[in-house]
């Protein structure tokens, strides 16, 4: 009788402990499935706000001749980090200006003939080059100066591209760290599971070896185990993260227009990854028990 029950008793610590390391590994599972989705997500929203403000408006005096427009647009398209200039005459901007406030009638009824200047839309072969043509254009004569700042009308954006990808980096920085913290203790949980069920089972094992069975025969099934509670956690992380997918990130996608942030391809592709580091982490929690309890 003290041996059935200190058998069940052994067999729910085992269970118990099993459990926890099938739900540590999950949630570390979880961080890092989120985490990639958040962190490709913001940067399919960096690479869409990138396309959006890879240019530079630069406005031309009123009184400027034909020459002095094409010696500035000859020096800016000698510049390597240009990949393309557009002229956009009086007119053509008017044209521009209209079809922006089409939906605004008082705004263009204040308008009396052709009061915007001519340019240029420079286009960047990347959003980081911004600031350093509009410096080299900075002194140039050509450009008109703003009469309330005294500044070059030179017009570009960047502080959104950097803000999302600083975002994008802090993310991957503090989820990168909880994912390593979970996983340490998802394999510490799962040598713990395996350490236990060995000790439990020390007669049946020395048994075995009493009958001439190999380290290997005695070692695959806690092997085995240690894969399947790795495996069921990476279940549980893969559910979690396309609950995520479905209810949050389909949300920003809608809210800032951008269709497949993040694609069903990328999903397959986590999934993937996601079983493969769980099967990890079960093999290496039961590397670690095996090696140190085999000899019970």
């Amino acid at each position: 009788m003290y041996f059935l029950r200190e058998s069940t008793s052994s067999m729910r610590r085992n269970m118990a402990l099993t459990f926890a390391a099938i739900m540590v590994t999950g949630l570390s599972l979880i961080i890092l499935g989120v985490v990639s989705m958040c962190v490709h997500a913001l940067n399919g929203v960096a690479t869409h706000v990138k396309q959006r403000v890879d240019e530079i408006r630069v406005f031309l005096k009123d009184d400027i001749t034909v020459e002095e427009r094409q010696s500035l647009e000859s020096f800016i398209r000698r510049m390597p980090e240009v990949r393309s200039v557009t002229y956009i005459s009086k007119e053509q901007a008017l044209v521009e200006f209209k079809k922006m406030y089409k939906d605004q009638a008082g705004i263009l009824k204040e308008i009396e003939g052709n009061p915007l200047p001519a340019g240029f839309k420079i286009r960047m072969k990347d959003p980081k080059y911004n600031r350093t043509v509009a410096k080299r254009l900075n002194g140039r004569t050509e450009i008109s100066v703003d009469p309330n700042t005294g500044r070059k009308e030179i017009k570009f954006r960047e502080d959104v591209v950097n803000k999302v990808l600083r975002w994008a980096s802090a993310i991957q920085r503090i989820g990168l760290f909880w994912v390593i913290v979970f996983g340490i203790e998802a394999v510490a949980l799962v040598s713990i599971a395996i350490r236990m069920a060995i000790y439990s089972r020390r007669k049946e094992i020395g048994i075995m070896k009493l009958v001439g069975a190999t380290n290997w025969f005695i070692r695959w099934p806690f092997m085995m185990e240690g894969v399947f509670e790795g495996f069921i956690g990476a279940v549980i992380g893969i559910i979690v993260s396309l609950l995520w997918y479905s209810g949050l990130i389909t949300r920003v996608e809608a809210f800032v227009n951008i269709a497949n942030l993040v694609s069903s391809g990328y999903l397959a592709l986590l999934s993937f990854i996601l079983v493969l580091i769980g099967i990890l982490i079960g093999s290496a929690g039961s590397a670690l028990a095996l090696r140190r309890y085999i000899e019970v």
